[in-house]
């Protein structure tokens, strides 16, 4: 019988990687006053049931004073383990608590435990330390064990629906990958983002408040120039709409959210899905535990080796006003690091060409930002993501 003891931090993702890889048959989460009160220790026995393995929370735990603390990991935790489970390989997961906490327990348990295990994430290694099960110091290398679900629940956001998850959009979303295709690969032309422009705001006009089709035909208000005859042309080839001049009739509801900008996030999805990512998930609708009232909408998540690819998708224009770039920025940053905490890496691609200060202040909000002229090589920007995320030994 395999037990995993996790010293409960904030750190959430490091305190549930080696359990998913080893799946124990039970985790111990120590925890503090302070981690109980913040119900870390409740949501990650939660995470871990979610996942089949039984949890148990054992709080009360001092995390200052040296003396306090080996008394409590030697009698509350140690020996009711040898109570309870005699027999039992015991690993202790020493990467969260405090530092006074970390030496303690690894006091107490180097002598007890099969293994004492640090999770290295910036090296994607699980390290261990000598201890009385005979292993020598070494190190595993860490797997892709958390989906966006997991990943998700680890940070207090539940999922409740992803129209990626739905059967029926997956068919309807592969037949749109060739024009999904063609607007990456012309969208860096500056007719067809106007162009564009133009249908999102018709499609604005034909769907109502809860994206139903009530206005199908619209009219384009001045007659296009080159090269939108083409374009359209290959989006009523693609079966998105019909047209007769600047009249234009979307196809159905599907159609409409698609040129509404629905396909920019469809293009970024697939491209992450080719590459290979471990979990990719389209419009992720949740709440967060502490405002359960409130929901949430991303456009797309990933993950990859246990870290997270938050990328926020624009078609409109962004305004023209630095105010309005600003908060836009800010929005997306916030939210991004509220969904993937210490770990992961924030996104935003935009079909319209961001202005120089919009670029200088994603750059120093730490958010990559892909306009259209990047697009039709997006998967070169995934590549190198994915190259950053491997045990550098």
């Amino acid at each position: 019988m395999l037990i995993h003891v996790v010293l409960v931090s904030e750190q959430t993702i490091p305190n549930l990687v080696p359990a998913l890889m080893d799946k124990p048959a039970k985790v111990y989460l120590v925890a503090t006053e302070t981690m109980k009160r913040k119900g870390l220790p409740q949501r990650l026995k939660g995470v871990l049931q979610k996942r089949g393995i039984a949890a148990e929370i054992l709080s009360g735990a001092p995390d200052t004073g040296l003396e306090s603390i080996i008394g409590f990991a030697s009698m509350k935790v140690a020996d009711r383990l040898q109570k309870n489970h005699p027999s039992a390989k015991v690993v202790l997961n020493a990467t969260g608590g405090t530092k006074p906490m970390v030496l303690g327990f690894t006091e107490v348990f180097r002598t007890r435990a099969a293994r004492v295990i640090y999770t290295d994430t910036a090296h994607r290694r699980i390290e261990s330390l000598a201890a009385a099960g005979g292993g020598a110091a070494g190190y595993t290398a860490m797997e892709s064990v958390l989906d966006v679900e997991i990943y998700l629940a680890a940070q207090g956001f539940t999922i409740e629906r992803a129209r990626s998850d739905d059967r029926a959009w997956l068919d309807l979303a592969k037949g749109r990958r060739a024009a999904c295709e063609f607007l990456a690969q012309r969208i860096e032309e500056r007719g067809v983002q106007n162009l564009i422009g133009a249908l999102n705001g018709l499609a604005h006009k034909a769907l109502d408040g809860q994206r139903k089709l009530v206005a199908p035909k619209q009219t384009l208000e001045s007659d296009p120039g080159r090269p939108w005859p083409e374009v359209l042309d290959q989006l009523q080839g693609f079966g998105l709409i019909r047209r007769n001049g600047r009249n234009i009739e979307f196809r159905d509801q599907g159609s409409a959210c698609f040129l509404h900008g629905d396909w920019l996030e469809e293009y970024v999805w697939q491209v992450l899905r080719d590459e290979g990512m471990h979990d990719v998930r389209l419009g992720v609708i949740g709440r967060w535990d502490q405002a359960a009232k409130a929901e949430n909408e991303f456009d797309v998540l990933a993950t990859h080796m246990n870290e997270l690819l938050f990328v926020e998708c624009k078609t409109l224009k962004h305004g023209g006003k630095k105010a309005k770039d600003a908060d836009l920025l800010y929005k997306v940053d916030s939210l991004g690091q509220d969904v993937r905490g210490l770990f992961g890496t924030t996104w935003l691609i935009t079909a319209r060409s961001p202005e120089p200060e919009m670029i200088d202040r994603a750059r120093q909000q730490g958010v990559k930002l892909l306009g259209p002229s990047e697009l039709h090589g997006l998967s070169g920007h995934v590549h190198h993501w994915k190259a950053g995320r491997v045990d550098s030994g």
